[in-house]
């Protein structure tokens, strides 16, 4: 039977949302607790909570939307780098990460992923991400698809030229991922969006197989 790891944030209250976002909200509209007939619940969240894939619209003026992306992209061989130390990844830390050579899906495992900030609830600004030159390496190497352990690929006070070098190259981007049990290595992705039609992002159920 083989092994599956959940790499999706939960969607809960309390979770670290970007500063400024709207967040999640579940809310009950009818509940057998309080007499109904049925229960249901009523979602309402930005896009970009908890895991989520990222299109070229959400930063390029004539970029295209998540669902123009073939879907195959977001279910196939992938691998994990272990990148623990680096705040700032740099094209010279992925050169020195050991990345085999024909990756398409590359996800960054970092210090965010350190059971410490795990646990923090708050949204930290301090957080591990890709600077503008480790962008380009991933465009240069062909790699068509980028995850990474918080909520932006890009650190926090730097200028949109990360996310711009990605979707200029057609790199889907993943955020949001929880790879605090993903050791380093080689899996299966599968990190499917909700097809939202014409949106820059959509929610991400994401999981690894891992390879034996």
């Amino acid at each position: 039977m083989s092994r599956l790891i959940d790499i999706s944030m939960p969607l809960e209250a309390g979770m670290p949302i970007w500063p400024g976002s709207f967040g999640m909200r579940l809310s009950r509209t009818h509940d057998m607790s309080a007499g109904d007939d049925v229960t249901v619940s009523r979602l309402d969240m930005d896009v970009h909570c908890g895991t989520h894939l990222e299109a070229p619209m959400h930063y390029l003026a004539n970029g295209h939307g998540l669902d123009t992306f073939d879907i195959g992209l977001f279910v196939g061989p992938a691998y994990v780098a272990w990148l623990p130390d680096a705040a700032s990844i740099s094209e010279d830390r992925l050169a020195e990460a050991g990345i085999p050579s024909g990756t398409e899906r590359l996800l960054l495992r970092t210090m965010n992923s350190s059971p410490l900030r795990r646990r923090t609830r708050g949204f930290q600004t301090d957080y591990a991400a890709l600077s503008p030159s480790g962008a380009n390496w991933i465009a240069d190497h062909a790699i068509r698809l980028v995850g990474i352990d918080y909520l932006s690929v890009q650190r926090f006070s730097d200028e949109p030229d990360t996310h711009r070098i990605l979707m200029e190259a057609g790199v889907a981007i993943l955020e949001g991922l929880d790879l605090g049990e993903a050791s380093p290595g080689r899996y299966h992705l599968i990190a499917l969006p909700l097809r939202l039609a014409g949106a820059e992002a959509a929610p991400v159920r994401a999981v690894l197989e891992a390879i034996e």
